[in-house]
């Protein structure tokens, strides 16, 4: 008998700190019983087994999904851990992947998610979610300005798919699974079990938390939206989307900037974003919060607000101001980094 511990995302929801985590503690999992797969989801059964790639199967589960690996594979595999289970001491599998959660209503993604189901004892899901207007914008800072597109034409865009129709994605959750095996709940550091994403994960995931390293740091974050913002303007600096090269080197030149380079702005969208992410999603938002986590305050954790006063408006212009700012502060940083570098030449 294999239970299963599943977090398939969402992106931009702390997915890569919670893998981090899995992945630095996966000796410790190891000894307890609780099985990691690597990047091509082979278990410790398996001589193909690489124990320091394990952090998550995104890319297999991609392939499975696009068509270029038969499920069947997937199948054999956890037949041969299972059949293997109380052989190897195996009791338990972790599986992190954000990209469970993408399509979720497609037939490759359902067939991935009702083989979980049809071959683990039991799955326990672990799901959180944010603000779409705050996600969204995250989402932009990781991938969108790097396609060349402004924040504006981005929103626009995703708000048009279900990537962040949260309802849309639990109600697909709770048909692969027992529904009360399935928990959504929002990613807000106040209602978190000791404010710490980490114990609240091991805590909803019935991990114990025991001699595991829980120091992980906040990992994936991207620059601040004034610094994306101007790279956008110049995105072929970027090799794709997903290219990390560009950040690297700016944080390398302002070694004074640590705070600059990942402000958080309150006023980064527009009356017209806000009030078209209040239309799409305040509703739906509402439905999820009275099921799945009705104690918590419902403003402070997952409602909308569309800007409407003129207060907002001056704090939004006021905020452009600070941005700039913030950039001319960014780009002296960076001369004087060069500078220093010369003179030592």
């Amino acid at each position: 008998m294999v239970d299963l511990v599943l977090h398939p995302g969402h992106s931009k929801c702390g997915s890569t700190t919670i893998q981090d985590f899995i992945y630095n503690n996966r000796e410790v999992f190891r000894q307890r019983g609780i099985f990691l797969p690597d990047v091509n989801f082979n278990f410790p059964n398996d001589d193909q087994y690489q124990f320091q790639l394990t952090q998550t199967p995104r890319d297999y589960l991609a392939k499975i999904q696009s068509g270029e690996i038969n499920i069947a594979e997937l199948e054999t595999k956890l037949d041969q851990l299972i059949s293997s289970a109380e052989e190897q001491g195996c009791r338990r599998v972790i599986i992190s992947a954000e990209n469970l959660i993408n399509a979720i209503s497609s037939e490759k993604t359902k067939s991935i998610h009702e083989l979980f189901n049809r071959k683990f004892s039991s799955v326990r899901v672990v799901y959180y979610i944010r603000k779409q207007d705050s996600l969204l914008v995250s989402a932009w800072q990781q991938w969108g300005h790097k396609a060349g597109e402004s924040l504006d034409s981005y929103i626009k865009k995703m708000s048009k798919t279900k990537f962040g129709d949260f309802l849309f994605i639990a109600r697909h959750l709770k048909k692969y699974y027992p529904e009360q095996m399935v928990k959504v709940f929002p990613l807000s550091r106040k209602y978190l079990v000791k404010e710490n994403l980490l114990f609240d994960f091991c805590s909803r995931a019935q991990i114990n938390v025991n001699n595991l390293n829980m120091d992980i740091q906040d990992s994936n974050s991207g620059l601040s939206s004034a610094m994306c913002h101007s790279l956008s303007r110049i995105n072929d600096v970027y090799s794709d989307i997903h290219d990390q090269k560009v950040k690297e080197r700016i944080t390398a030149l302002c070694p004074n900037s640590d705070k600059l380079l990942n402000t958080k702005y309150r006023h980064d969208l527009s009356k017209e974003l806000t009030s078209l992410l209040y239309d799409k999603f305040q509703e739906s938002n509402e439905l999820l919060a009275k099921r799945y986590f009705p104690k918590i305050p419902f403003d402070e954790v997952l409602s909308l607000k569309p800007l409407t006063e003129n207060s907002d408006e001056t704090a939004a212009l006021y905020e452009k101001i600070q941005k700039l700012e913030d950039l001319t502060a960014l780009q002296m940083d960076m001369i004087l980094t060069l500078q220093s570098k010369m003179d030592k030449v």
